[in-house]
């Protein structure tokens, strides 16, 4: 490589194929620092991208090559350039699991963590779609640099990070996002929430509910999340003050103090929080 660079050879010529590489692509691949930086010193466009629309950082951060993003980042490529489906490098990262390449994206670059791919996901979308063994370890990363960040955007079919996490049966990450604030009564475009998912069991439903560190948002709707009757002027919207849910009185009729949260008056809960409060954990039994 470094002998046809002294020959000035075209350093931006692709590989003749449907993939369209060109030599700064193939060198990130393999992360071979030294070919790369003499390929950018020789003239190699560093934001030429292939023929799905990915740049050197969508592969590097794929292929885990956290090094070599910092080199490509410190040369000034373009962080949030889109691939041929609307994903940056930080969607690609969380994906796969590349909990360093996430950090380096993060804290290097200006990457633009709320940017949503074509199925309408944000990195956080992804995160929990794919739920990695280490998610909820790039979670805490992703919190570490963006605190407030929105835990209950919807992805293209209603999902929220919590809902595909739950769906997965990915419990450290479900925790995580409880304990970080995430609405438990969001609904998806299928009209399915944790606690209509169907699952094997309902530990995890129940263990996600037995952490609940304060009192989460209040979910709204028109009709009861636990039997579905319409709400109307005489059938009026209630909610179980332990997990938000928007229900009717039927559902809601338990009232028990809930000292966690400092109410230590009876409030209204549904049927399953109350068993949790009861009984805790073994409530799943």
């Amino acid at each position: 490589v470094l002998f046809l660079l002294t020959v000035h050879v075209n350093v931006n010529n692709r590989v003749q194929d449907t993939n369209q590489l060109t030599p700064l692509h193939l060198c990130v691949q393999t992360g071979n620092e030294i070919i790369l930086r003499n390929l950018l010193l020789a003239g190699a466009n560093i934001n030429n991208v292939t023929a799905n629309r990915r740049s050197a950082l969508h592969i590097a951060s794929e292929n885990n090559r956290g090094f070599i993003c910092s080199i490509l980042i410190e040369n000034h490529i373009q962080a949030n350039l889109l691939d041929s489906n609307q994903n940056t490098a930080l969607h690609l990262a969380v994906q796969h699991g590349h909990s360093d390449v996430v950090r380096r994206l993060l804290s290097e670059s200006d990457i633009d963590v709320f940017t949503l791919n074509n199925k309408g996901m944000n990195c956080l979308h992804v995160l929990a779609h794919y739920s990695m063994e280490n998610a909820h370890l790039i979670f805490a990363t992703l919190l570490e640099f963006y605190p407030k960040f929105p835990l209950d955007i919807q992805d293209g079919q209603g999902n929220s990070a919590l809902l595909s996490a739950y769906k997965n049966g990915h419990g450290q990450l479900c925790r995580a996002l409880v304990t970080a604030g995430a609405n438990l009564s969001i609904c998806n475009n299928d009209l399915l929430s944790i606690f209509t998912m169907p699952v094997a069991s309902k530990a995890l439903l129940v263990n996600i509910l037995d952490i609940i560190p304060h009192e989460p948002p209040w979910g709204e709707g028109e009709t009861c999340l636990e039997c579905g009757v319409k709400f109307t002027i005489t059938n009026r919207r209630h909610h179980c003050r332990h997990c938000g849910r928007v229900l009717c009185k039927r559902c809601s009729m338990n009232e028990l103090p809930i000292i966690k949260f400092n109410l230590p008056k009876p409030v209204r809960v549904c049927q399953l929080c109350n068993d949790v409060l009861t009984f805790g954990v073994m409530a799943a039994r």
